[in-house]
C-alpha cells in the first residue's frame, strides 16, 4: 500500500449511571493524518452525545435574524460601494474588485498584507442547500482574477488563500455570504507545513503523495467519495474538524494553474456536499478553504485542494466544537468515521 492510514484501537470503561451503573464499554480510536502524522480521536458513542448537546438549526431565529439585517446589511448591493472600505490606489486604483455579484474589497480589519472580504452574489442569505455551482465558480474565478491582479503589481504577495465562514458557529459576524481571502509575502503555516511533508515524501518514496493518496483512496474504497471535473473527493482520514471531506486536484499545484474545468469540479463538488449537510446530516453551519501553493510556481510534489467540514447548528443556545484540547492541544475528536461518511455521500455523487 502506497500511503500508510495507521490506526490505534482503545477501548475505556464507565459505570453508566443512565443504565444502573452497569459497565459501558467503548470502543475509541486514535488515527494519525497519513502526510502531517497529527492525531486524531473518534468515538462513535459521541454521536449520542452530540444530539444531546447540539440542537438542530433554529430556522425561525434564522429568519428572524435574515429579515431584520436585509436593509442595512453592509455586503448587499444597495449599500456595498456606500460602506465598504476600499483599497489604496498603489495596491488596486479602482478601490475595489468587481466581476458580476461578486466583489472583492478590504476587510476592515488587516491581519496579512492583504486581508480582504469576497462577496458571493447579491443574496442576502442562501440555506447550506441554496448555493449553485455557477453562483460559486464565478466567486472563485473573481477571487483568483483578484490574486492575479494584485501579485502582477506586488509580486512579493506570492501567498494567497481563502474559504468560508457559514454562519456564527463558523465564525462568521455577516449573514450574507462571503468569503475571507488573505495575500501575504510569507507562507501560511499549515500549507507550509504539507508543502515540506509533500517535499519529503516525493525524496524519500520518488512519488507524488497526493497521486498515491488518491491512488490508495480509490483501491480500498472505504473513504473515496467520486469525481466531479478534475477534483477528487475522498473524506479525510483523519480530518481537522467534523464530517470533513477533502478534494483534490491531481495536476493542480496553485490558483494560477486552474481552469474552468478545475473550477467547475470544485464548485460542483461542494453544492453536492453542502447539500449532504443539510438534507443527510441535518447540519446547516460550515466552513471550507481553498488550499494552493506559492502563486506561479508549480510543484512537483504538493497539489492544490479542497476542505469542507461542519461546524455546530446555528440556535439560541448553540455551543462551539471548539474546546481547549484542539485550541491548545491541537488534538480534536470526532463522533462520524470517515467511511461512515463516505458511503452515505455517495449517494450525492
Amino acid at each position: 500500500m502506497a500511503v500508510e492510514f495507521k490506526k490505534i484501537g482503545n477501548t475505556a470503561s464507565i459505570l453508566n449511571p443512565m443504565n444502573a451503573f452497569q459497565e459501558d464499554r467503548q470502543s475509541t480510536e486514535i488515527r494519525f493524518d497519513p502526510l502531517t502524522g497529527v492525531k486524531r480521536l473518534f468515538n462513535a458513542g459521541l454521536t449520542e452525545k452530540a444530539k444531546m448537546f447540539y440542537q438542530p438549526t433554529d430556522e425561525n431565529l434564522i429568519e428572524m435574524i435574515v429579515n431584520k439585517t436585509k436593509e442595512t446589511c453592509i455586503f448587499c448591493p444597495q449599500n456595498l460601494e456606500k460602506v465598504t472600505p476600499k483599497f489604496p490606489p498603489d495596491i488596486l486604483p479602482e478601490g475595489r474588485f468587481r466581476k458580476g455579484d461578486s466583489w472583492v474589497f478590504p476587510n476592515l480589519f488587516q491581519i496579512y498584507e492583504v486581508t480582504a472580504i469576497g462577496i458571493i452574489g447579491k443574496d442576502h442569505f442562501l440555506k447550506t442547500d441554496e448555493f449553485s455551482p455557477e453562483m460559486l465558480k464565478n466567486s472563485f474565478g473573481t477571487f483568483i482574477d483578484f490574486f492575479q491582479t494584485i501579485n502582477s503589481r506586488r509580486p512579493e504577495l506570492k501567498y494567497a488563500i481563502f474559504g468560508m465562514n457559514y454562519l456564527p458557529p463558523a465564525a462568521s459576524s455577516q449573514i450574507h455570504p462571503h468569503n475571507q481571502i488573505y495575500m501575504s509575502k510569507n507562507p501560511f503555516y499549515y500549507v507550509d507545513w504539507m508543502m515540506r511533508e509533500s517535499k519529503a515524501y516525493l525524496d524519500r518514496k520518488s512519488k507524488n503523495f497526493w497521486h498515491d493518496l488518491i491512488e490508495t483512496e480509490k483501491e480500498l474504497g472505504e473513504r473515496y467519495v467520486g469525481k466531479t471535473g478534475n477534483v477528487e473527493w475522498i473524506a479525510s482520514f483523519a480530518p481537522m474538524a467534523s464530517n470533513e471531506f477533502v478534494g483534490i486536484l491531481p495536476e493542480r499545484s496553485n490558483y494560477f494553474e486552474y481552469d474552468d474545468k478545475d473550477l467547475d469540479g470544485i464548485s460542483e463538488g461542494l453544492t453536492r456536499i453542502l447539500s449532504f449537510y443539510k438534507r443527510d446530516l441535518k447540519m446547516g453551519s460550515f466552513n471550507f478553504i481553498l488550499y494552493s501553493g506559492p502563486l506561479g510556481d508549480k510543484s512537483d510534489s504538493f497539489r492544490a485542494s479542497v476542505k469542507v467540514a461542519t461546524r455546530p447548528n446555528f440556535n439560541a443556545n448553540y455551543m462551539s466544537d471548539i474546546h481547549f484540547a484542539p485550541l491548545f492541544n491541537m488534538e480534536n475528536w470526532f463522533e462520524n468515521v470517515p467511511e461512515y461518511l463516505a458511503g452515505r455521500l455517495k449517494n450525492y455523487f
